[in-house]
């Protein structure tokens, strides 16, 4: 396949500052790349993709989105526990969408790889060479009984909603006494630290308003402990002792009795315990959105079942996902997907020059969580979602295990504005920030020989 000459630096800015994506009119029958979703893994990707491949060959790129918006949902922390402007976390999905890729605003209703496939909600179907899939988690709200009917009152509320997540705010300065309750569930959700950094943003403006005493925190987890790796585990254990926090580990959220203000949690075990609340922040369960759960590509828990590796599905060669809808057995984050999205890419690419034994780009695992902890400080834990071993960037001289107020800096005004300004334009690699990381392969094991 022809490269095009060059390399298309800062100026491909202007494909977002300046470009505005519209849908197609009607869908062609058969694009080179169908990429499902368009959030940051598929807009990530099809950006990388664009720098790869010919310009006249972009708009057989398609992105099939159905969404008017493009949320940048880390924001919603930041919302939820300082206050800030919900807004500034949403922009039009026009002025995401790369500009020359083709636009399918239309849902996916179902995957047909046997004949490379998919139908479209509208009754339509688009056929294609290599397909990727990045549609995200869905949100769950309606599996815990009760909550659907008290979320955004009663003292409920969630930063896992654009809707619900001032809420949160308004809730925390409302609240002068009593009991406050954070819960997190067994499923995979959006970077798991947040149920938990949410509760320290709220301790930290309820001790600026002097009203700390008069409240108890409980932290509430289903999962066997408070974070998945034990470097940073440890270290947000001993701050959530600081802060009179206390952590209930195999304790999940399974009803609301929002009028009566109870939460009932499940233990390990079956038992069940009913708590009283002035203040809930619900982490709803979540999974695959359905029509990936109920499809030929899903595993047996739902979500699209890739070599962890490589991002190649296990049964279709020409089938990828990356992100939160995949089966990728890491932490789901943005930093994750940033480190995924040229893995794909780089296999993707050998898969449309015919040359499938080249598709061997390898990821580490490599996700990144950064925690707030309140006090203008944060924690940037990174590491490797496979092994649990820390990976941090920083260290040394920094201890990445301690907060420190560089870190909130980063997160609080630099993120943000890397997130809309270079991802959309295939510039951001995460960890290696704008350099294109170096392809690593996958390691596959040759059979053993014996000789005479």
């Amino acid at each position: 396949m022809m490269r095009p000459r060059g390399v298309r630096g800062f100026f491909s800015l202007s494909r977002l500052l300046g470009g505005h994506a519209t849908p197609v009119q009607s869908p062609a029958a058969k694009y080179r790349v169908a990429i499902i979703g368009g959030g940051s893994a598929g807009v990530s990707v099809a950006s990388q993709l664009m720098k790869k491949l010919p310009k006249s060959l972009h708009s057989e790129i398609a992105i099939i989105e159905p969404s008017d918006k493009h949320f940048y949902q880390p924001y919603w922390t930041m919302v939820g526990g300082l206050g800030l402007d919900k807004e500034k976390s949403v922009l039009p999905m026009s002025k995401v969408i790369p500009t020359g890729v083709s636009w399918v605003k239309e849902g996916c209703a179902t995957f047909e790889p046997d004949s490379n496939s998919i139908s479209l909600k509208g009754g339509g179907k688009v056929e294609y060479d290599v397909l990727i899939v990045t549609a995200g988690l869905q949100q769950n709200f309606g599996l815990v009984p009760g909550l659907m009917d008290t979320i955004g009152k009663n003292g409920v509320s969630s930063i896992y909603s654009y809707e619900y997540s001032s809420k949160v705010w308004e809730n925390i300065e409302a609240t002068k006494q009593g009991k406050a309750i954070f819960t997190n569930p067994g499923t995979a959700v959006n970077c798991g630290g947040a149920p938990q950094k949410i509760a320290y943003l709220a301790d930290c403006a309820w001790r600026q308003k002097g009203v700390r005493e008069k409240i108890e925190i409980d932290f509430c987890t289903a999962t066997p402990g408070i974070f998945a790796c034990p470097t940073y585990r440890a270290a947000l254990e001993k701050i959530m002792a600081e802060k009179s926090i206390t952590p209930h580990v195999k304790t999940n959220l399974v009803e609301v009795d929002g009028p009566g203000k109870v939460a009932i949690f499940e233990k390990e075990g079956g038992e069940r315990v009913k708590k009283e609340f002035d203040f809930l922040h619900v982490t709803p369960p979540m999974s695959a959105p359905d029509f990936i759960k109920n499809s030929p590509l899903a595993n047996s828990i739902g979500f699209v079942d890739v070599d962890k590796e490589t991002c190649q599905h296990t049964q279709f060669a020409n089938v990828f996902s990356l992100g939160d809808c995949s089966s990728l057995p890491t932490s789901k984050t943005y930093s994750a997907i940033s480190s995924q999205a040229p893995v794909v890419v780089h296999n993707v690419m050998a898969m449309l020059d015919s040359k499938p034994q080249n598709a061997t780009a390898a990821y580490d695992g490599y996700t990144a969580c950064p925690v707030l902890v309140g006090g203008n400080k944060l924690m940037l834990a990174e590491f490797n979602g496979y092994t649990m071993d820390a990976m941090p960037t920083f260290a040394p001289p920094l201890d990445q295990a301690k907060p420190n107020t560089l870190f909130y800096i980063m997160k609080r005004w630099i993120f943000e504005q890397v997130y809309w300004h270079f991802m959309p334009v295939g510039m951001w690699y995460g960890k290696r920030m704008f350099f294109e990381p170096p392809v690593k392969h996958k390691v596959v094991p040759t059979a053993a020989t014996s000789s005479a």
